[in-house]
């Protein structure tokens, strides 16, 4: 048994475990593409006055957290139905853990969108804000179920987070994790600033910021799918 990022849908293709997509990802944004997100920290920090530690985590969270929804039952017991949707579990399930932790001040508010909208959308390619909005407010789905062969991959994914991450919030949002991992059941939480953030032609200073780390974060999802899936 195993837990999937990827189940094959061609005879070319194999099979991708979580653990493996997840830390490859975090690998990838710091290490293959550590120039480019350097410059991408340096900028976010400077022009929206987070600190270089939040921001950096802002990144590798949203790298290691992306495909958290898939650990959910509903995937893993039918992985070759697909996963769709799964961005939309996975940043609704962060951000519930991330809003009880931060001090709802602008700086910390700043880091819960520069964490979780990245998520929602690394499938921006492909994606609609307006469905994706109304995905979220019709949504019945109230926790991620996480599938118990899951466990012990997605607790290798959040230790490589805490020797990596660099702030103090970084690390409580990974304790959180863990600790709800006790008892087999992410929640999720859904707030109005998804919707508003997603259908509004409004301009917000940060929203550049967040389309900058979605594009480290696609990048490096279909570079290292690429590699990790090929047969050949």
């Amino acid at each position: 048994m195993t837990c999937y990022a990827y189940y094959p849908m061609k005879n070319e293709e194999k099979p991708e475990e979580f653990s493996r997509h997840s830390i490859d990802i975090a690998e990838y944004i710091f290490k293959d593409s550590a120039y480019l997100t350097n410059s991408v920290i340096n900028t976010i920090s400077a022009r929206l006055g987070a600190s270089k530690d939040l921001v950096h985590d802002a990144i590798l969270l949203a790298g290691l957290l992306h495909d958290l929804g898939k650990v959910d039952k509903q995937y893993q017991e039918m992985p070759s139905h697909g996963f769709s949707r799964h961005e939309v579990l996975s940043a609704t399930a962060i951000r519930n853990i991330a809003f009880k932790l931060i001090k709802k001040d602008g700086i910390e508010n700043l880091f819960l969108d520069l964490l979780t909208f990245p998520i929602l959308l690394h499938h921006y390619a492909q994606a609609d804000p307006y469905k994706h909005a109304h995905y979220i407010i019709n949504m019945k789905k109230e926790r991620i179920d996480v599938y118990k062969d899951c466990i012990d991959q997605l607790n290798e994914v959040i230790n490589y987070g805490l020797t990596h991450v660099q702030s103090d919030l970084g690390k409580k949002i990974m304790h959180e994790l863990k600790n709800k991992l006790s008892k087999f059941e992410i929640e999720i939480f859904l707030d109005k600033e998804l919707k508003e953030l997603l259908l509004s032609n409004v301009f917000y200073p940060h929203k550049p910021a967040i389309m900058a780390i979605a594009g480290l974060l696609n990048e490096a999802d279909g570079t290292v799918a690429n590699k990790n899936r090929n047969i050949r």
